[in-house]
């Protein structure tokens, strides 16, 4: 059966052969064996052999038709080659792929077995007919990705002291929107909304809201749709002499589930769950998107947190991430998954202050995207993000007084 799918960019045909079969029950071939599919994307007609491994339909990078991706390689779990004459770079592990000077992002990653790198299917049938259209008739203009020069939110600063504060003024708070630019972060497989776009528009209405209450001058690591590198953002906490730094993110299940659904707040630590360690992998997956850049070694990074366990700012960390936790119960429609450690390169800041990274519900799962994406429930989580950090900074400027016998 050949159905045609029409949208803005063209038709796309596809013999359901794999798709008719899913929809079949008791059609399915058994684990792992090989599909016939025929697929055609702008002209080009071709057929493929399918296989599940890990959930998803995938293809053998090295069985793609020259026609449709040439000069294919594949080497240390990278796969390349070139899509109507514009490179074309995907690697093991990351649902992020690189098209000439922009970026994209698959609901599911390339994965290696038995020395072959495999790529998901949705790369043939929904990613290509995207790109071919256009880049059939024109060639990709080069680009330069907008990277952000963070600026602190406008806001009114009170020169008063805060008792048990580091500085003269009012507390501040480093809220950092995950993602951004040319990393979409996590998208939902339904809708197309972006984790990039949530994340912003959490920490600009938390970030206004702690300006109508005054007390806390907070500063933004992006104020809009750009780029900021990974390690850049931890950093800009201690350039900015914060007293706090809180990354907002948006959780994702793979392998085209969602059953799982849920807020969780982390603090820097070993992980202690196969859940948590997946999730920082998928964070920190960001940083290859970054020129040169080379990630931290995973292992090594869990190796000394385990020798730093009883650092003072990891200790406030953990207090604010149950603070965090307690705070949205009341926000959120949704399980509270509780707070958690793992090893996040974002939360690496270089100096003695709380950081979290909240996960404030999966996109993956029907109602908790219906949540994330509802500016009214967005008011609510920022509203409960507030309150949280008022009651945290109060709370530690009673200790730090105390402390310096002064309270």
């Amino acid at each position: 059966m050949v159905v045609e799918i029409e949208n803005e960019r063209g038709r796309v045909r596809r013999t359901l052969g794999l798709v008719g079969w899913l929809l079949l029950a008791g059609a399915l071939p058994a684990f792992g064996q090989p599909a016939a599919d025929q697929i055609e994307v702008a002209g080009v007609a071709f057929s493929v052999e399918v296989e599940r491994h890990n959930g998803y339909e995938a293809i053998a990078w090295s069985r793609v038709p020259e026609s449709v991706v040439s000069g294919s390689f594949q080497r240390d779990g990278s796969a390349t080659g070139q899509v109507a004459g514009t490179s074309l770079e995907l690697r093991s592990g990351s649902p992020f792929g690189r098209y000439g000077d922009s970026v994209f992002q698959l609901s599911n990653p390339p994965y290696r077995l038995q020395g072959e790198v495999w790529v998901p299917l949705e790369l043939l049938v929904e990613w290509l007919p995207r790109v071919q259209p256009k880049s059939a008739s024109v060639a990709p203009a080069a680009a330069t990705p907008e990277v952000a020069q963070p600026i602190p939110a406008a806001a009114t600063v009170d020169e008063r002291p805060t008792p048990g504060s580091r500085r003269p003024g009012p507390w501040r708070v480093v809220i950092d929107a995950g993602h951004g630019g040319v990393d979409p972060g996590t998208m939902s497989p339904r809708t197309g909304v972006r984790e990039k776009d949530i994340t912003l528009s959490v920490a600009k209405k938390l970030a206004a809201e702690l300006e109508r209450r005054g007390g806390i001058e907070p500063l933004l690591t992006r104020d809009r749709d750009v780029f900021v590198e990974v390690m850049e953002r931890p950093s800009l906490a201690v350039e900015w002499e914060a007293d706090l730094f809180l990354s907002i993110h948006v959780d994702a299940q793979p392998g085209g589930r969602s059953s799982a659904r849920g807020f969780t707040t982390y603090h820097l630590g070993q992980a202690r769950t196969e859940d948590a360690l997946a999730v920082a992998r998928r964070e920190n997956a960001v940083i290859e998107l970054e020129e040169g850049a080379k990630p931290p070694n995973l292992q090594q990074l869990e190796i000394i947190l385990a020798t730093v366990d009883r650092d003072a700012y990891r200790r406030e960390s953990r207090l604010l991430a149950g603070h965090i936790q307690n705070g949205l119960r009341g926000a959120m429609d949704t399980q509270d998954r509780g707070a958690r450690q793992g090893p996040y390169y974002v939360l690496m800041t270089p100096g003695l202050l709380p950081a979290v990274l909240v996960e404030l519900g999966y996109i993956t799962n029907r109602a908790d995207e219906a949540q994330l994406k509802d500016p009214e429930r967005q008011d609510r989580i920022a509203r409960a993000l507030a309150d949280t950090i008022e009651n945290f900074l109060e709370d530690t400027g009673r200790r730090i007084a105390a402390t310096e016998g002064r309270g």
